[in-house]
């Protein structure tokens, strides 16, 4: 007699469907380390919006970025940082300062394309782009923030160059290090390079420009001025180009927190 037996299907299932539990535990442990890696990676490396103004340290020692925001602090004095100015390339060495003049008074033409011009409110006068851009003989708005260290001025700063066509006097007294001036022997001075920024005259600003070269944070938060400086190095820090383009501007910001607020008082009524 033939015998047969009979074999049950269901360790078999169970096995097939331990090791589905598995694989699909696997993918999703794996999933989950690519996001955590994918998220580690955008969080933490640099690009091109942050990237170009962070200093890059000279020293060993950990110093926080912008230490000159910091006032009275010790712990920031020391070798400064080499900030890795932009570098010429073949690429733009052709190009003359009249070219970059040209694109960005464009550029600016196109942002102020949908602008509501004053047109007598605010004791103002201009009704057109040319009644305010210096290069025209008009009058720029020109926006002082007086404050001091640790207000919020950057982020306020950020808003008002967020506005079309504005050029951005970002901290222009870096260079007299980290002081609060409040009266002789540097209020003159820092009264004289204020007023001579505001018409855009950067003659006789030799300490001001030389400070820039090693201190990117010094033209870097004027966005509009710094993606020239990045293409065209050559030109950022020459007179001869900062002053034609700076006059291309309808709108003026400048933050100062190194200065007393009773010492502004001529420069703000001065109606020039």
């Amino acid at each position: 007699m033939e015998k047969v037996v009979l074999t049950s299907s269901k360790p078999r299932q169970q096995e097939t469907m331990s090791r589905r539990i598995n694989l699909i535990g696997v993918c999703a442990v794996s999933g989950l380390c690519i996001l955590l890696l994918f998220a580690s990676h955008r969080f933490t490396s640099n690009n091109y919006a942050t990237e170009y103004f962070k200093p890059r340290e000279r020293n060993a020692n950990l110093r926080l970025l912008n230490a000159h925001k910091f006032y009275g602090s010790k712990s920031f004095s020391g070798p400064s940082y080499d900030t890795n100015p932009p570098v010429p390339t073949p690429q733009n060495s052709t190009v003359t300062i009249e070219d970059v003049l040209n694109y960005q008074r464009s550029r600016i033409a196109d942002e102020m394309a949908e602008f509501e011009y004053p047109n007598g409110a605010y004791s103002n006068e201009a009704t057109k782009l040319a009644d305010m851009t210096p290069e025209t003989g008009g009058t720029p708005i020109r926006s002082i923030i007086i404050t001091t260290w640790r207000s919020g001025s950057t982020f306020l700063g950020d808003i008002l160059n967020s506005m079309p066509g504005n050029y951005y006097h970002y901290e222009p007294l870096l260079d007299f290090d980290i002081v609060q001036i409040r009266g002789p022997p540097n209020d003159r001075i820092a009264i004289h390079n204020l007023r001579n920024l505001l018409k855009c005259d950067y003659t006789e600003m030799e300490n001001y420009l030389e400070f820039g070269k090693t201190h990117n944070y010094l033209f870097s938060h004027n966005t509009r001025l710094w993606r020239h400086c990045r293409l065209f190095p050559n030109f950022c820090y020459d007179p001869k180009f900062l002053g034609p383009f700076c006059q291309l501007f309808p709108m003026q910001s400048m933050k100062v927190v190194r200065l007393r607020a009773s010492l502004v008082t001529p420069l703000l009524e001065d109606e020039r």
